[in-house]
Order: C-alpha cells, then sequence, then structure tokens
C-alpha cells in the first residue's frame, strides 16, 4: 500500500510478532468495555510494560535522533497504529513524516574574538575568555562595532518593560545579561529568557552580534566555566525548507566570562560589578560602552540526514468536527549512548524518559481501538523525535503540520511521566492559561486524582517540553505529570519524582530495573484519555483565556 518500503515492512513484521510476545497478559485481560461504562477496567498496566521493555532494550541504544535505534522505535511505533486501524498521518500515505536535520560544530581554529579600548586590541582566549558554538541557520558570521549594554535584552512593552527603549542597535554588538527579570511570572521569564527570543528583536534593530554575560544568580548556578567542555558539541536544528525561513538574524554570539565582561565595561558611565548588583533586584537601564568587539565564527556542517515524527489519526465521527484535531503528543527519542558514563552501562535507555510516554499515548489509541467508538473530532497521535536536541521534532510539525494547521486544536503531551508510585495527584502545566482549564479539572475528578500547583515554578517547566512548540504556533496545550502528594499508601510523591531527577534522569539507570507502577501507568492512560475525549467532544474548540500572555503572544 505504500505505508512502509521494504526494509521497514520486514522490520515491522519483526516489531509485531515481538508486540505479541512481549504483550500476551496485556492481550488477555484487557478488553475494553465497548460502551465505555467502566473504561479504566480497559487500560492495561501489562500491556504498558510490553512496551516500555521493548522501547528500553539496549538493542535500542538509547533511541538517539537519526539512530538505527530510534529508527526501530519508530517502526515499533508504526506498526501499532497499523494494527489498530489508525489513518497514516505522515508523507506519502505512511505513518512517517520525515524531519531534516543537520549538525554543525564550531570550527575552534577560525574562531576569533579581540576587544579594543583605546585603542588597543586584545585577543580573548577561545573557552577561557569567551564560549562560541557552531550553527545550522547561521553557520559562518562576522561582527564588529561598538558594543552596546542593554540590561537583560528583554523587549516587553506589553508588561510595561523594555530594556531596548532609546538604545541605537543599527550595526552594534549587544551586550546582555543573561535570562530575564525575577520579578516576571516564571513561565513568561523562561519565553522572555531566551536568547531566541532575544536575538530576534536585536535584529530587527539592526544589531549584528550578540555578547551574554551570566547574571550573579546563574554564575552561582551554571558557573562560565563549565562551558569549555562543551567546545567539541554540535549545535543541532532541523533544515529549514529552501526560501521559507525570511526571519532576519544576528550574525554572531558568544557569551563571556565576568573577567572579560568587567572589561568591556571599563570608563564607562558604570561598572559591571554596578549593573550586576542592580540586576539581581530589578532590570539596569542600558547605555553605550566606550569599548569594541570584532568575532568571527565558522561552522562545520555534517550531511542533512532524517528522523521521523510518527503519526496517526483515529477519525472523528462528526461529519463537520472530524476536520479539527486534538493533538497527543509523546517524544519518542532519548540521548543515545554516553561514552564517558561511569560503570560498564553506557546506554541511556530513557524508560521513564520517555518510553513511558509513549507507551500511554498508545494505550489511549487502544482505548479508543476497542471501544469501537470515536469521539466527534479527530485525534492525532505523534510520537516525535528530537525532544532532546531543543523539541525539534515537535517544533517541525507544527510548523509543517501534516494536516490543515488551523485544525490543530488543543495538544495534550506526555513526557516523562514518572511512574514510580501510585500518584494520587497530578500537575497540569498549561491548563490555566486557557479553556482546557476547566477541561483538565473536571476529567482528574472523574479519575479520583486531584490537581495540583506547581512544585517547581522556579523552572519554567511549562516551556521546557514538547506541547511549547505547539503554544508557539497559538494552540492551546496541556501537559501532565504525576504529582507530589502523598502516595494512598503513605510514601511521598515529590520525594520520589526528585530522587529520580537527582540520581537517575538521563542517565543509564533509567532503565527497567527500576520499581516501575505499571498500575500507575494504566492509571495516568485513564486520565489523559479522559482529558483528550473530553475535549474531541466539545461543542467548542478550547480557547485561550483573555489577555493571557501566550495566547496574546503567539494566537493568530
Amino acid at each position: 500500500m505504500g505505508l512502509f518500503t521494504e526494509g521497514q515492512r520486514k522490520s515491522l513484521r519483526t516489531m509485531t510478532v515481538l508486540a505479541a510476545c512481549l504483550g500476551v497478559a496485556a492481550c488477555a485481560g484487557a478488553g475494553l468495555d465497548s460502551s465505555l461504562k467502566d473504561p479504566r477496567a480497559g487500560f492495561s498496566a501489562d500491556r504498558i510494560r510490553a512496551d516500555v521493555t521493548f522501547l528500553a532494550d539496549d538493542t535500542l541504544k538509547g533511541r538517539d535522533t537519526g539512530s538505527e535505534g530510534y529508527r526501530i522505535a519508530a517502526n515499533y511505533v508504526a506498526a501499532e497504529y497499523a494494527r489498530l486501524g489508525l489513518k497514516p498521518a505522515g508523507e506519502n500515505g505512511s505513518y512517517f513524516q520525515e524531519v531534516p536535520f543537520q549538525k554543525a560544530g564550531l570550527n575552534q581554529e577560525t574562531a576569533r574574538m579581540t576587544v579594543t579600548l583605546d585603542g588597543t586590541e586584545k585577543t580573548l582566549a577561545l573557552g577561557d575568555d569567551y564560549y562560541m558554538s557552531g550553527s545550522v541557520r547561521t553557520p559562518s558570521g562576522d561582527a564588529s562595532g561598538q558594543v552596546v549594554f542593554v540590561g537583560y535584552g528583554v523587549h516587553a512593552p506589553d508588561l510595561d518593560h523594555d530594556d531596548l527603549a532609546g538604545l541605537d542597535l543599527e550595526g552594534k554588538i549587544v551586550l546582555m545579561i543573561g535570562g530575564a527579570p525575577a520579578s516576571f511570572n516564571t513561565e513568561i521569564r523562561a519565553h522572555h529568557g531566551s536568547s531566541g527570543t532575544k536575538s530576534k528583536e536585536f535584529a530587527k534593530r539592526g544589531a549584528i552580534g550578540y555578547i551574554t554575560v551570566n547574571s550573579l544568580t546563574n554564575e552561582k548556578r551554571r558557573p562560565f566555566a563549565r562551558l569549555k567542555k562543551y567546545l567539541g558539541s554540535q549545535d543541532f536544528e532541523w533544515v529549514m525548507p529552501e526560501g521559507a525561513d525570511t526571519t532576519p538574524r544576528v550574525r554572531v554570539g558568544a557569551a563571556v566570562s565576568h573577567d572579560v565582561a568587567a572589561q568591556l565595561f571599563a570608563g564607562a558611565e558604570r561598572s559591571l560589578d554596578d549593573v550586576l548588583a542592580e540586576a539581581e533586584e530589578g532590570s539596569p537601564k542600558g547605555f553605550a560602552l566606550k569599548a569594541s568587539v570584532s568575532m568571527h565564527r565558522d561552522s562545520i556542517l555534517s550531511d542533512t540526514f532524517t528522523s521521523p515524527n510518527v503519526v496517526a489519526v483515529l477519525e472523528g465521527s462528526d461529519p463537520k468536527l472530524k476536520d479539527e484535531y486534538v493533538v497527543l503528543s509523546a517524544h519518542l527519542d532519548h540521548i543515545g549512548i554516553s561514552e564517558n558514563a561511569k560503570g560498564e552501562d553506557k546506554i541511556n535507555n530513557g524508560a521513564l524518559d520517555n518510553a513511558t510516554g509513549v507507551a500511554v499515548m498508545m494505550e489511549v489509541a487502544r482505548a479508543y481501538a476497542r471501544s469501537g467508538k470515536h469521539p466527534r473530532r479527530s485525534i492525532l497521535f505523534a510520537a516525535v523525535t528530537a525532544e532532546e536536541k531543543g523539541l525539534l521534532g515537535a517544533e517541525y510539525f507544527a510548523h509543517f503540520p501534516t494536516v490543515d494547521k488551523k485544525a490543530l486544536v488543543a495538544d495534550v503531551n506526555l513526557d516523562m511521566p514518572v511512574l514510580l508510585y501510585d500518584f494520587s495527584d497530578v500537575v497540569a502545566f498549561g491548563a490555566d492559561r486557557s479553556s482546557l482549564g476547566p477541561i483538565t479539572e473536571q476529567a482528574v475528578a472523574h479519575a479520583g486524582v486531584t490537581l495540583s500547583p506547581d512544585p517547581m515554578p522556579e523552572e519554567g517547566i511549562f516551556t521546557r517540553s514538547d506541547h511549547y512548540r505547539f503554544v508557539q504556533q497559538g494552540v492551546p496545550s496541556v501537559f501532565l505529570i504525576t504529582g507530589f502528594g502523598k502516595t494512598p499508601d503513605g510514601k511521598d510523591g515529590g520525594e520520589i519524582f526528585m530522587h529520580f531527577l537527582h540520581n537517575t534522569y538521563h542517565s543509564p539507570a533509567d532503565q527497567m530495573d527500576q520499581e516501575i507502577d505499571f498500575n500507575a501507568g494504566a492509571k495516568f492512560a485513564y486520565v489523559n484519555w479522559l482529558i483528550a475525549s473530553a475535549i474531541a467532544n466539545g461543542d467548542k474548540r478550547p480557547t485561550w483565556n483573555d489577555g493571557d500572555f501566550f495566547g496574546r503572544t503567539f494566537a493568530r
């Protein structure tokens, strides 16, 4: 039927046999009541265990984006989509949207940065004084000009905050403090603190380069000196279709040490110490410095390669609403092999990050397939690639969806459900920003679970998973994690969650020998099924709350 190549068909036959072998217990005892009067009985812990067992196996070598192991995982998910009778929603009648990627490493031999003050030029040392990385989008660049200090460099007039007001940036190199003012809401701060958000505004104003210096707080948390070990790393980015990238860009950027930044402030109206101290409580005003800087960067580019998003659709039952889509997303990739990991095991299997999320998503798909009843709107299941590289697979899909972009009504994201305890509460990032809030609250209550506030607001988690790429395209989104409350048997959910983050996350220890509670996985699937079903069956598509920052910023 043209859904797969011959090699993929052979691989899929193998996947299907393995899935059947792994999931015998699940298939035997998980018949969903066709009336869905008691749908919880249809969410199978054994079936989720089978999927996680396969996806977190050493054979897949950590499912790194673009790797053979990731491709096997993608074929496995596609085989399950096909078995369930979901419609292919990829390219050319397949389940795959092949995302084109490229890597860029810094050419350290040609990288250069100099500071000129009072006619004296000083050459800086790469790694010790300044840090650069390669870039796919702007692989080579030169910038020479006067330095202008811009505080945090945040342009947020709707928040009555504009660090760039009154400053002439045309042909200049911008010096900014990393991050954003502490007074901002943490999620909004994460958006405005992004160097990507800032550099777009700098480019609009004619800046040709930018320099970042750590705030006092960030220097304590992530000292500049640590960057040196990343000099050999590569920028990872999806490749724009030819002619599609019209965004103005700053030519080159770098980070500098506090010592170098202090030199740039020599003879200025205020010192670096002054502005860094002020930045801890507010946002210092910008001004031109007496120093000028010259920077040069060359990137060493890899060949373009692809890694697929795996996309399928459960068609809706309403003749009109079936042309609208509720997206269930979960990232399929992980971080591959870490040669420098302690011990003999170097494979990062990613059992909880994010094999569990993909397994839960597939279990939701099975619930619909087994019931024989479809919701009014269509459900689009997207197992996306390159989340670990910067939410790139989701970003590509959100930019170039395989269905009508205007028809995407919501995203329900499944990323790293920490299924190590029988959770009694969940945290729903983004729910309070749109009409998804009441839907989510009712759904979790129906499942006997409570809704808790963000236990880690300082982390800005709302902007750090795949749903945020849909938000940036104006699509209301919600992302659930297991909560930090007491479990029914008295365990501390927060303590278990944080222990995982501090000791297991992004390490070879995230594998199947953990005490994973797959019954909690079945409950988590049920909660997300309730949310997706309520959205898909609603009379109206979700809307942003009046005045919400993200709706105001991104909704068209």
